[in-house]
């Protein structure tokens, strides 16, 4: 079970870099990776797919924290030519 769910894990990473999917599915495929580690009976292949589905999810995290902390000047200055 654990290698599923290491698999589905693996997926939602992936798929967070698709622009409809994102940081919803980037943390849920942290969150399952963890989860199907700590399942005493998973394989060396499900562990394998966890420890890359967090990896994936984190990346995903970082890359869009960082996209947006680099764009809160022109996010701020957009803001306040809306407001007036």
């Amino acid at each position: 079970m654990s290698t599923k769910l290491a698999a589905a894990a693996l997926a939602m990473g992936a798929l967070s870099f698709v622009h409809f999917f994102g940081i919803e599915k980037a943390a849920l495929a942290v969150t399952f990776g963890v989860i199907a580690l700590k399942d005493p009976s998973i394989t060396p292949r499900g562990s394998k797919l966890a420890k890359t589905a967090i990896i994936s999810g984190l990346a995903y995290l970082l890359l869009i924290t960082s996209v947006f902390l680099y764009h809160i000047p022109a996010l701020s200055s957009l803001a306040g030519k809306l407001a007036k």
